[in-house]
């Protein structure tokens, strides 16, 4: 396995996640989630993956930017819904399918427009990405990592051999 297969395979989770409404029953779940994914995967987004794919592909800069924009939209909805939820305020429950909504489109986005572009990652930078984003795992909550993505422990010991 390699970070964007890894990245595509925590994507499946978020639309799990979204397509269930999970995020709809309470504050902790909010938090865990966003833990998971402003921590952890826009992390690796940002500080592995997307760097790499720029310094390979000048003409992905822009995508990119977009791309980084789209996470601080998304950090800046989730902010809001965590307000929203903590003060019972309905607007949680207007604004929650259009965070979730935001978010699923954007991970597409990235699968459609961009991942496919990491085949021409060279397989030693590819290595170095994945030890890097298995740092930025280990770094933060494991066991919520392994919550919110449905990948045990197990798996990660594997996946990071």
């Amino acid at each position: 396995m390699d970070t964007v297969e890894l990245l595509m395979l925590e994507h499946s989770g978020i639309r799990i996640i979204a397509y269930n409404n999970i995020l709809q029953k309470g504050s902790a779940e909010l938090m865990d989630f966003n833990k998971f994914l402003l921590n952890i995967h826009v992390n690796i987004e940002e500080a592995v993956v997307f760097p790499l794919l720029k310094e390979n592909d000048s003409s992905t800069s822009k995508l990119i930017n977009t791309l980084i924009a789209d996470h601080k939209l998304i950090e800046t909805l989730f902010n809001n819904l965590y307000k929203w939820k903590l003060s019972e305020n309905p607007l949680f429950n207007v604004r929650l399918p259009l965070f979730y909504k935001t978010l699923t489109e954007h991970n597409s986005n990235e699968e459609i427009l961009l991942f496919s572009r990491w085949k021409n990652i060279n397989q030693e930078q590819q290595g170095i990405a994945m030890k890097n984003a298995h740092e930025i795992i280990l770094s933060n909550d494991v066991e919520n990592y392994a919550k919110e993505t449905g990948i045990s422990k197990e798996m990660m010991d594997y996946i990071f051999i």
